[in-house]
């Protein structure tokens, strides 16, 4: 079994939801934590002051879907702590917007966030590294088509692609690499996504899913920490979405 105590530990976008969930998680079985923002500053030091109460870390402003971004996270956490052992890809945007109506920024912004940064800052995470495992943020959305979020989809399924392929090259550089594919999360663009169906959680947890409750992110959080510690599993996508996707429904009818 893989051990979280003492390891340095990256984990993207964990200012708030499942980042912040993740970061807690890791902190909680011993990890050496960096959280990272893009500019959501009180929330990163907000986190950051929650992890110091169980083990230790420090926090970086910086925006990872740009190189210069990338660098000084890296940069920062080897000077600090030391190499990064365990990066968790979680820093992502989702915009909804039907296809023929998709501004190019936004086509741009979460390419280049959603797959060009995991990409980017696994292949940095590797450069340096002497072992250890990295943890993708895909989506269901990945998976199964939602209306409106084409783009994002595509970004999530690309990841899940690039995840197997990430585990097969990085092997024998001694990295494990699996993704995390949840589905409507209780988290800001989740509540978002509730908000566009005009369903409160009660009422989606009863008409959508198999458990009767959405998707905390401490779920996902457990599944991250279930991929990390167990040294057998590479490659692969974890599915968490209450049993939705066994259900002959469609989220939008």
């Amino acid at each position: 079994m893989y051990d979280i105590r003492n390891r340095v530990c990256i984990v993207t976008g964990s200012g708030r939801g499942i980042g912040k969930a993740i970061a807690m998680k890791l902190a909680s079985e011993g990890g050496k934590i960096v959280v990272n923002v893009r500019k959501s500053i009180n929330e990163g030091e907000q986190t950051l002051k929650e992890i110091d109460r169980i083990s230790s870390g420090m926090l970086v402003t910086a925006d990872v879907s740009t190189e210069a971004g990338r660098e000084l996270l890296f940069a920062k956490t080897e000077e600090n702590l030391g190499t990064p052992e365990i990066l968790i890809n979680n820093a992502g945007v989702g915009i909804l917007e039907p296809l023929g109506g998709i501004e190019e920024k936004n086509l741009e912004l979460m390419f280049r966030t959603n797959l060009f940064s995991p990409l980017r800052l696994s292949e940095r995470f590797m450069k340096d590294s002497h072992g250890g495992v990295i943890i993708n943020m895909a989506s269901l959305a990945g998976i199964n088509p939602f209306p409106g979020l084409a783009v994002y989809g595509a970004t999530k399924s690309a990841l899940i692609g690039l995840t197997k392929y990430m585990s097969l090259e990085m092997a024998s550089y001694g990295i494990r690499v699996n993704a995390v594919a949840p589905g409507v999360v209780k988290t800001r663009m989740g509540d978002g996504l509730l908000n566009l169906m005009n369903l409160d959680e009660a009422e989606f947890s009863k008409k959508f899913t198999l458990t009767g409750k959405l998707i905390t992110p401490e779920d996902v959080a457990d599944a991250v920490i279930f991929l990390i510690k167990n040294e057998s599993i590479t490659g692969q996508v974890i599915t968490i979405d209450s049993g939705s996707t066994q259900m002959a429904t469609d989220y939008f009818k």
